[in-house]
C-alpha cells in the first residue's frame, strides 16, 4: 500500500537535458538524476525542495565540468 501511494507521488522533472525522478521515501526524499545515455545517479534530502535543489546543483556541476568555458 505504502508502495502504491509513493508510486502515485513520484514526479519526473527535467534540468538541462537531464530527468530527474523524485520520490518520497520513509523518512526522506530520493532522487534518481539521469544523465543522457548513461546510468542514474542517486541523490538522497530531508525534504522534496532539498532533494531538487542538489540534483540542480549536481547537474549545474556535471555541465560546468564537461565545458569549462561555460
Amino acid at each position: 500500500m505504502a508502495e502504491a501511494r509513493a508510486a502515485a507521488e513520484a514526479e519526473v522533472l527535467e534540468h538541462r537535458g537531464y530527468r530527474i525522478h523524485l520520490s518520497p521515501s520513509h523518512l526522506e526524499w530520493v532522487a534518481f538524476v539521469t544523465p543522457p545515455k548513461q546510468r542514474p545517479t542517486l541523490i538522497m534530502a530531508l525534504d522534496r525542495d532539498a532533494a531538487i535543489a542538489k540534483a540542480y546543483e549536481w547537474i549545474d556541476r556535471q555541465l560546468a565540468s564537461d565545458n569549462p568555458l561555460v
